[in-house]
């Protein structure tokens, strides 16, 4: 049998193969640790930095949210209307009446405000009441314009007692507006608030909302703004008195009740 000599040549070769893959070996492995984690790199920590900060932050805003506002939370009216008081819509007392009271007001106001809380109540029981004064009430929603915004402070409770008014509460809903009245233009009817009045008004909430949500009671109230206008009323209130008119609210009651009076005798 013969023996074979392994080729020198041929060993060289492998073993210079084999030296060389060790070295790329040892590369690869130098390169894979100087190569950064991504969970290293700057972008990825400032980008996760950034993503926790956010969930911070809308967390916080979820629990500090105020909640939405309540009855407990208003001011009820310090009057109500009389249950012997004939209600139609926005006028109350008797079709018989010999005088006629025409308020062009703003539930931002403040003067309509003192009307309404400090004047109409008497009005109501000594004239009203006994069938010789109806009260109309009419939208001048002005205050409102002043700020431009989308939604309208003026509109929007002027809307919602056109929609209690439907139900056979505009003059709750009248009394509760006023009595929650806290400035102009800040926030004091933004919708929350005005359910809550409703509720407080004692409206019917389904109805209430799917009033509101329609849209027909706010191009109400804009149209008879626009009617006031054209009428040459541009402040508020102005009160017509079979006819003659009045600008501002009056000082006190008797002033009012003198004017009242004179239109009663002269009536026919």
């Amino acid at each position: 049998m013969s023996r074979t000599t392994p080729n020198p040549a041929t060993r060289q070769d492998r073993r210079k193969l084999e030296l060389e893959q060790r070295r790329d070996q040892r590369r690869a492995a130098r390169e894979k640790a100087q190569t950064p984690s991504p969970l290293r790199s700057p972008m990825v920590l400032i980008t996760g930095a950034a993503v926790l900060i956010g969930l911070v932050i809308v967390g916080f805003m979820l629990l500090t949210k105020p909640a939405a506002p309540s009855v407990a939370d208003l001011t009820p009216p310090s009057s109500e209307i009389p249950f012997d008081a004939p209600v139609n819509g926005r006028t109350l007392g008797s079709d018989q009446a010999k005088v006629t009271v025409d308020i062009w007001s703003d539930f931002q106001c403040p003067a309509c405000m003192n009307f309404a809380t400090d004047i109409e109540p008497l009005t109501i029981s000594s004239y009203v009441v006994p069938g010789k004064v109806r009260l109309v009430y009419h939208d001048a929603a002005f205050q409102g314009q002043k700020v431009q915004r989308p939604y309208d402070e003026s509109v929007e409770p002027a809307a919602a007692a056109r929609c209690a008014a439907d139900q056979g509460f505009f003059w709750q809903m009248h009394n509760w507006l006023f009595a929650n009245w806290n400035g102009e233009n800040d926030g004091a009817f933004r919708a929350d608030r005005l359910r809550a009045i409703a509720t407080g008004a004692g409206l019917d909430l389904a109805r209430y909302d799917s009033c509101m949500a329609v849209g027909d009671k706010q191009s109400a109230v804009r149209s008879e703004t626009a009617d006031a206008l054209t009428a040459k009323i541009n402040q508020t209130p102005t009160i017509i008195v079979n006819g003659v008119t009045y600008v501002g609210s009056p000082n006190n009651f008797a002033d009012f009740a003198v004017v009242l009076d004179q239109a009663y005798d002269a009536a026919p």
